[in-house]
C-alpha cells in the first residue's frame, strides 16, 4: 500500500462525500468574492496593470487576508489551495507545479525580480517558495500557463510573483507570532515570529520599509511505520530586508533594496543576499522602468549528505521597459530589453571527469543571455481586446529563440467574459545541465553508485500551449471555467541511469566508466510531455455575513516519449478546495475549509504493473480571527480536524501531518 493513510474519525468515502457536498461543478477563488467593491489589479499577467478579470491570462490573486487565514511557513502551504496548482511532495519536500509541469518550469519573482536557487541545490530545490516571510507579503499573483513572451526561460508552466507591502505615507507596522502544536507528539511543532514596518523619513520624499523574522518547523520523531524512513526534517529560516524609496517629484521614483536570508532545510543551509536598484518614471507620453538586480546564494554544505562541499552562485540582471499609450489610452505598446548573467563556483562538482587531463582545473562555469521583447495591447472594440507579444532571447550557448503569444479578451456582457489564447515558449538547460565540466555522484551511493554529468549536446525545451475560458461576475456570484493544454518537447532528463556495470552500456545516455568502475551518464533530451485539464472556480456571497469559495482542477499529465504513455508522478488527477466564511461581527471572522488531493502516481513505468499509486484523501480545517482591541488580532483554529494522517513506508511516499492546533497574535501599530 502506497503511503498508509491513518484516520481516527471518518472513512475515506465519508471525507470525500463531505467535501464534495459543498463543491460546485462550475466554480471563482475566495479572493474574487466581493470584487465589485475592490477590483483586483494585477501586474504580472501583462506589461501593463489590469483588473484580474481583464488580464490576458489565467491569474489568481492570493490576498493578504488569505495569507493569514491559516498558519503558513512558506507559500507552498497557501498556493496548494489555488486551482491549477499541485505539489510535488517527493522525499517530503514540497515544490510548486503549475498545470502538471514541475517546479523547474515555474518562475518565481519577488516584486518582479527573478529568483532561483536551482544551481546551488539541484537535488530538490524547495527553497524558492520561502525567501519572503508571509508577514511582508501584500499579495501573490499566480499566472498559470506560459509567460515566456514577457519573462523568458523558466516560465513555461507559469509565474508566481510575490509582491511585498509598499512604503506607507505614515509610519505603521506589525509584530506577529504563531505556534502550531501537534497532537501527535512524535511530529514536530512549528513556530515563527516576524515584524514589518514602513513610513517616511522625509515626508513625501524619502521612505523606508523593513521586515524580518524567524521561522522553524522542528524535526519529526518516529512518525512512520519504518524506522529508517524519516518524517519531516528540521527547517528553520531567518530573514532581514530593507528598502529605501526616494520620490524627488511626482512621477519619479528611485528605490534601493537589500535583503538577507538564511534558510536551513534538513541540515542544508542556504544564504541569500539580494539587491536591487529600480527607477520608475511617468513622463506623460510614456512610462518607464529600469532596474539592476541580483543575488548571491551560498550553499554552505553542498548537495551530498555527509559531505561538506560548499558552492556559490552569483546572478545579475539589468532590465528596462517603456510603455507608450496611444489612441486616447485604448492601445498601448511596451518594448523592453534584458541582460542576465549566471555564475557558479563549485569546487566539488565542477571538476571535470576524474582521470582526465582537465580534472580539477576550473571550478567555475557561467553563462550570459540577453533579450528584446514587445507587447501590444489593442482594444479592437469597446468589448474586445487583443494582446500580442513576442520575446527574442539570445542565449550564449543556444543562440536565438522566439516566444510569441496572442490572447483575446471579449466582454460578451457586463457579467460574462471570454478569454482565449495561445503561446509558444522555450526553456534553456540550466547552468549545470549544460556544463560538460559538471558532475555528481548518483544512484544512491557516493562510492559505488553511478556518476551523472552535464552535456553540451542538449537542446532547449519548447512548449506550445492554448487555453479557453469563461468567467462570470455577478453581484453575489462569480464563476469561471478554463480548458488548457500544453505540449512540451525535448524535456531534459537524467532518470536513465544505473549502478549496474553490465546494463549501463545499453543506456542511450551512457558515456563510459570512471577509473574506479562507476558508470557515467549524461543529461539528455528524451521526454515529451502532454498536459491538459480543466480549472473551475466559484465565489458565492450568501448574505452580508456568509460567503463560499471553491475550486476544482482536473489534470491529465503524461510522458508520451515512448510507445506507451506514462503518467507523470505526484500529479493528482483531481484536486478540489472549498472554504466557507462567516463574519458574525466586524471584529470576528470564522472559516471552515476542505482540501481534497486526488489519486496520484508516486512511481510510474512503461510496465504499469510496477506503478505505485496513492489513493485520494481529504483534510478539513477551521479557524477564527478576533480583532480584540488596540490593533491586536488573535487567530486560532485546528488543522486536519479528522486527523487523517499519511505515513511513509517507502522513500517514494510522503507524510501528511495529523491533527494540530494553531494560535497566533498580531499587534499592529
Amino acid at each position: 500500500m502506497a503511503g498508509k493513510i491513518l484516520q481516527k474519525s471518518f472513512s475515506h468515502k465519508a471525507l470525500w462525500l463531505a467535501g464534495a457536498a459543498i463543491l460546485s461543478p462550475c466554480a471563482v477563488s475566495a479572493q474574487e468574492v466581493g470584487d465589485e467593491e475592490i477590483p483586483e489589479i494585477v501586474v504580472t499577467a501583462s506589461s501593463v496593470k489590469k483588473k484580474a478579470e481583464d488580464a490576458p491570462a489565467s491569474v489568481t490573486v492570493v490576498t493578504e487576508e488569505q495569507l493569514h487565514e491559516r498558519p503558513a511557513r512558506d507559500l507552498t502551504e497557501v498556493l496548494d489551495r489555488v486551482e491549477g496548482v499541485t505539489m510535488n511532495r517527493a522525499g517530503n519536500q514540497r515544490t510548486i507545479q503549475l498545470r502538471g509541469l514541475g517546479s523547474a518550469y515555474t518562475l518565481f519573482l519577488i516584486d518582479g525580480k527573478r529568483v532561483s536557487s536551482s544551481n546551488n541545490m539541484f537535488r530538490g530545490n524547495d527553497f524558492d517558495a520561502g525567501w519572503v516571510p508571509v508577514e511582508a507579503i501584500s499579495r501573490v499573483e499566480v499566472v498559470r500557463g506560459p509567460m515566456s513572451s514577457l519573462y523568458g526561460s523558466d516560465a513555461i508552466g507559469g509565474v508566481v510573483n510575490i509582491i511585498t507591502k509598499p512604503v506607507g505615507k505614515s509610519w505603521a507596522g506589525s509584530v506577529s507570532a504563531d505556534y502550531i502544536y501537534q497532537e501527535n507528539r512524535d511530529a514536530g511543532d512549528a513556530y515563527k515570529v516576524g515584524f514589518f514596518t514602513s513610513g517616511p523619513l522625509i515626508a513625501n520624499t524619502l521612505g523606508l520599509k523593513l521586515y524580518g523574522g524567524y521561522n522553524r518547523r522542528e524535526r519529526d520523531g518516529a512518525v512512520n511505520n519504518v524506522a529508517t524512513i524519516p518524517g519531516f526534517t528540521d527547517k528553520h529560516e531567518e530573514y532581514l530586508d530593507g528598502t529605501l524609496v526616494w520620490t524627488p517629484r511626482d512621477g519619479q521614483e528611485l528605490s534601493t533594496n537589500y535583503g538577507y536570508n538564511r534558510l536551513t532545510h534538513d541540515g542544508f543551509p542556504m544564504q541569500r543576499g539580494s539587491y536591487a536598484v529600480t527607477h520608475k518614471g511617468e513622463w506623460g507620453w510614456a512610462s518607464s522602468q529600469v532596474r539592476v538586480s541580483g543575488d548571491t546564494i551560498k550553499n554552505e554544505i553542498g548537495n551530498v549528505t555527509g559531505q561538506i562541499n560548499p558552492n556559490t552562485a552569483d546572478n545579475m540582471q539589468i532590465d528596462g521597459r517603456m510603455t507608450f499609450p496611444f489612441n486616447s489610452g485604448r492601445q498601448s505598446l511596451t518594448v523592453g530589453a534584458e541582460w542576465r548573467t549566471q555564475k557558479l563556483e563549485d569546487a566539488a562538482n565542477l571538476r571535470g571527469l576524474p582521470g582526465t587531463p582537465t580534472y580539477d582545473k576550473n571550478p567555475v562555469t557561467e553563462v550570459d543571455q540577453s533579450a528584446l521583447f514587445f507587447e501590444g495591447d489593442m482594444r479592437l472594440t469597446e468589448t474586445l481586446t487583443l494582446t500580442i507579444g513576442d520575446r527574442y532571447d539570445d542565449h550564449e550557448n543556444f543562440g536565438g529563440h522566439h516566444s510569441p503569444r496572442a490572447y483575446l479578451v471579449w466582454k460578451m456582457t457586463p457579467q460574462l467574459t471570454l478569454k482565449t489564447g495561445a503561446s509558444q515558449a522555450f526553456r534553456a538547460p540550466t547552468l549545470l545541465q549544460n556544463s560538460p565540466n559538471w558532475g555528481s555522484v548518483s544512484c544512491g551511493s557516493a562510492t559505488v553508485g553511478c556518476y551523472i554529468i552535464g552535456s553540451t549536446e542538449l537542446k532547449p525545451e519548447t512548449a506550445t500551449s492554448a487555453e479557453f475560458g469563461l468567467r462570470y461576475k455577478g453581484e453575489r456570484f462569480t464563476g469561471g471555467l478554463t480548458l488548457f493544454s500544453t505540449d512540451l518537447e525535448n524535456m531534459i532528463d537524467i532518470t536513465n541511469r544505473t549502478a549496474n556495470k553490465t546494463l549501463a552500456p545499453t543506456y542511450s545516455n551512457f558515456v563510459g566508466f570512471l577509473p574506479d568502475g562507476r558508470p557515467i551518464f549524461r543529461y539528455q533530451n528524451i521526454a515529451k510531455v502532454e498536459t491538459k485539464g480543466v480549472e473551475t472556480n466559484l465565489g458565492l456571497r450568501l448574505n452580508e455575513a456568509w460567503d463560499l469559495s471553491a475550486n476544482y482542477t482536473h489534470l491529465e499529465s503524461e510522458n508520451t516519449s515512448g510507445t506507451t504513455s506514462i503518467p507523470m508522478i505526484y500529479q493528482p488527477e483531481h484536486s478540489a478546495n472549498a472554504t466557507l466564511n462567516w463574519k458574525p461581527s466586524g471584529a470576528v471572522r470564522l472559516y471552515a475549509s476542505v482540501n481534497y488531493v486526488g489519486e496520484q502516481y508516486l512511481a510510474a513505468y512503461s510496465n504499469a504493473a510496477y506503478n505505485v499509486v496513492m489513493e485520494g484523501y481529504a483534510t478539513f480545517d477551521f479557524g477564527a480571527t478576533w480583532d480584540v482591541k488596540n490593533n491586536l488580532t488573535l487567530r486560532a483554529g485546528m488543522l486536519n480536524l479528522t486527523d487523517k494522517q499519511i505515513v511513509r513506508e517507502t522513500t517514494t511516499e510522503y507524510n501528511e501531518d495529523g491533527r494540530r492546533v494553531f494560535v497566533a497574535l498580531t499587534q499592529r501599530f
